[in-house]
């Protein structure tokens, strides 16, 4: 089963919808939703899809407060896309379950909105989740992987899954792939609303990557970033017929 978080702020509608998809993130989950009730800045709902969890992932849900309900459809990109149908308010912020985000990152997402209200979509960086890593590190990693590659391969910033925010108006005129095999879904969903407006990258936007995929299991994580994101990064662009399928195509 699949379920959804709803906190509901007492103010009256939310200024934010944050949406997390999950799956089997009992061990994650509590970290990722105890830096969000710190937010500085408070006039928020918070959703987090859980894509047929079978841990207790629901239940530490229900520990912070929220209302549970069944989406079944599996993978990350139908969760995210459930979570972004459900938000109530105009500017989705989203991040990934195995993610702590900085105190002020809804505050920043807000005002980056306010201050441009021309830009439809914003991404920022990533901080070492490691003291033996330096931060510096991750922030280059994340603006190499945004703004570099995407500028360079389609034109445009990518947007990073653990770390977006972008209007739902914006994302109501698009129509994303929905296999989770064909893209990478973050890249895939920013080459969508690139055609509708501006993207950019916040440097201050922070949140502390995770290193799951190599802590928990080094050989599958060592397959998974050398091996299935670069196959899947070509398959976007070619799906997309951005970068060299661009070229190909005239």
């Amino acid at each position: 089963m699949s379920y959804y978080i709803i906190i509901t702020m007492k103010n009256g509608s939310p200024a934010i919808s944050v949406v997390i998809p999950a799956f089997n993130e009992e061990k994650y989950l509590p970290a990722c939703l105890e830096a969000l009730k710190k937010q500085t800045f408070k006039n928020y709902e918070l959703i987090v899809v859980d894509n047929n969890s079978t841990d207790k992932t629901a239940q530490i849900a229900k520990k912070f407060g929220a209302q549970v309900v069944q989406e079944r459809k599996q993978g990350i990109i139908p969760a995210r896309e459930r979570g972004f149908r459900e938000a109530r308010a105009e500017i989705i912020a989203r991040t990934d379950a195995d993610t702590v985000v900085s105190p002020d990152w809804l505050k920043i997402i807000y005002t980056t909105f306010q201050k441009y209200p021309d830009v439809i979509a914003i991404t920022g960086s990533w901080l070492s989740p490691t003291r033996k890593i330096p931060h510096k590190i991750f922030m280059d990693l994340s603006y190499l992987l945004s703004v570099k590659l995407g500028k360079l391969m389609s034109g445009h910033v990518f947007l990073s899954g653990p770390n977006m925010a972008l209007k739902k108006s914006a994302w109501k005129k698009i129509k994303v792939i929905t296999d989770d095999k064909k893209v990478h879904e973050d890249y895939d969903l920013s080459t969508h609303l690139a055609k509708v407006g501006k993207i950019i990258y916040v440097k201050n936007l922070k949140v502390f990557f995770s290193l799951r995929k190599v802590t928990e299991n080094p050989a599958k994580g060592f397959k998974t970033y050398v091996g299935e994101y670069p196959v899947r990064f070509i398959k976007t662009l070619y799906y997309n017929k951005i970068g060299i399928f661009k070229k190909l195509n005239h």
